[in-house]
């Protein structure tokens, strides 16, 4: 379509028991592109999103973070944990390939997502590291001599935290480093996609019939997502 001219975009929402209508005049539907780029530019634009809010909490942490505050800790919880998000197994789209991402930084790049990774898996998502830790311990007066005064017990729990300037400045330069692949992958998939609407006839195109968007509900949450 050339540049100068318009299109208005319809994106229309059934209910089963409803059939798709004619469009008010200037309004076309939109049809999905089944194809295996169109797929890996979904899957590319859903990590590029989640990695760029991941680096709009850590600017937000090395701006203000002085001191650790419940406000500093959440940020940080939520920055590791949705920056992972996109380097984990998924039903609905294809992880990262940190190889790929990393092959051309410094093998202490590599070894500070190692590092990141495991407080994400084993101290933030899975408590099973040394990072926390807990016993019941039970005060006890004069254990060696003949009358020992023993109080009573207590639990204990030992917490360090992960939140430090290293962790996130380290966390903010992988975050860059995977946006730049992102985006250059991005754009490889968009030109794929051109190349096969080139090639594809329109009635391969329209084979599927108007994109229909379904909302999220708490009916589906439990369910994987369709394409």
């Amino acid at each position: 379509m050339p540049s100068n001219e318009s299109m208005t975009i319809n994106l229309q929402r059934l209910e089963p028991s409803q059939t798709l209508g004619a469009l008010p005049e200037g309004q076309v539907h939109m049809y999905a592109v089944r194809h295996e780029s169109a797929r890996r530019w979904v899957d590319l634009s859903l990590h590029l999103s989640d990695l760029e809010v991941t680096l709009s909490w850590l600017e937000l942490l090395v701006h203000k973070h002085t001191q650790r505050t419940p406000e500093a800790d959440a940020l940080w919880t939520a920055a590791l944990t949705m920056f992972f998000k996109c380097f984990k197994r998924s039903a609905s789209r294809s992880k990262l390939d940190v190889a790929l991402i990393l092959a051309n930084e410094p093998e202490e790049g590599r070894a500070q997502f190692a590092v990141l990774q495991s407080l994400r898996d084993k101290t933030v998502v899975h408590d099973e590291n040394a990072y926390t830790q807990g016993a019941v311990l039970v005060p006890i007066a004069n254990p060696d001599g003949p009358v020992a005064k023993v109080g009573p017990p207590v639990v204990t729990l030992f917490k360090a935290s992960t939140l430090d300037d290293g962790h996130i400045s380290n966390l903010r330069l992988l975050t860059l480093a995977s946006i730049t692949y992102v985006s250059s992958a991005i754009a490889a998939a968009s030109a794929e996609v051109e190349a096969y609407m080139c090639s594809a006839s329109r009635a391969d195109l329209v084979a599927a019939g108007p994109y229909l968007y379904t909302s999220p509900s708490v009916e589906t949450v439990s369910r994987r997502r369709s394409d």
